[in-house]
């Protein structure tokens, strides 16, 4: 749903605190003299390029179709941030913008992250906008062999022989869900060189290339479904069911989770919805509080694994 109004309001208060002289324009006066403060429509035709009047029907919505397209050179006159280009965009179509105006954003993550990391027993990771590795825990370590972490997490799944053996039947079960996770990732990232390169050097690799050349399932990302086989380096085989998150203010980047079960594949349980009536870790009456279980020597509770299961089950 459109909001022509909200995209007026947005426009004129990020046009009043521009000042003209950056772009060598004089201020104007409303028709007692007074000064105008930042831009005016016509200040923005001209440095758009546009006929007279085009802005003014932009700002107040009178055009049937605004395309994103359109609302670019004003963002970038504008000066408009993150959270003012996505308000702006879903205003005037009702949809959420396909790209940035800063390529760059998402390659950081505020550092808050890591605390959410170190509190968790799961195995866990931020990754960016082109899945390099922001962040991780020390449990999630323990599933590599000699605990190296990858740089670049999509790289190691599609590329790195090692993947290949620790995804579990990586060709049948990982590869058909990684390939359109990445080609997604490239069109909602047309500008991130990163992505650019991994998509090539993919398209080099025989086996990875043959599903980039085919058609695939549409896939963007993990929906905490069902479990897929990892052979865990110290734990062994076993069932990997990923949870994934995006934190706010990193466009494109992830938070996940990483739940390991040994044993039988988990089956999922019933979805959960609101309201909430109680806490999931509940402590009952006559219940100590609970307490960090202690992780391997020389490693904090808080970041060690927990055994096969258990992250369905109470503390």
């Amino acid at each position: 749903m459109r909001d022509r109004e909200a995209m007026q309001t947005l426009l004129a208060r990020a046009r009043a605190r521009v000042d003209p002289g950056e772009f060598g324009l004089a201020p104007r006066g409303d028709p007692r003299g007074r000064k105008v403060a930042g831009l005016t429509h016509d200040h923005m035709t001209r440095l758009l390029g546009w006929p007279d009047h085009k802005y003014g029907y932009v700002e107040r919505g009178r055009l049937a179709v605004i395309e994103t397209e359109l609302l670019e050179p004003i963002a970038r006159i504008l000066h408009l941030s993150d959270h003012e280009w996505e308000a702006l965009v879903l205003y005037a179509t009702g949809l959420p913008p396909a790209y940035r105006l800063d390529p760059q954003l998402g390659r950081a993550v505020p550092r808050a992250w890591e605390q959410v990391l170190r509190g968790s027993r799961e195995m866990a990771y931020v990754s960016d906008a082109a899945w390099d590795m922001v962040a991780y825990n020390s449990a999630f370590t323990r599933v590599f062999q000699r605990r190296e972490v990858p740089g670049n997490v999509m790289r190691w799944m599609l590329l790195a022989p090692e993947a290949r053996v620790t995804l579990g039947d990586w060709e049948n079960s990982w590869l058909p869900l990684l390939v359109p996770q990445l080609r997604a990732a490239v069109v909602a990232n047309p500008h991130n060189r990163t992505l650019a390169q991994l998509q090539a050097d993919a398209g080099r690799d025989p086996v990875v290339a043959r599903s980039l050349n085919e058609p695939t399932g549409e896939y963007i990302g993990p929906r905490a479904e069902n479990a897929l086989p990892l052979i865990h380096a110290e734990l062994g085989p076993g069932w990997a069911t990923l949870c994934a998150a995006g934190p706010f203010g990193v466009p494109s980047g992830r938070l996940m989770f990483v739940l390991f079960d040994q044993g039988e594949r988990p089956r999922p349980g019933p979805a959960i919805s609101a309201p909430a009536t109680e806490a999931v870790d509940p402590v009952r009456p006559g219940q100590p509080e609970p307490r960090e279980r202690p992780g391997p020597p020389g490693e904090t509770a808080s970041t060690s694994v927990r055994p096969a299961g258990q992250h369905n089950e109470s503390p």
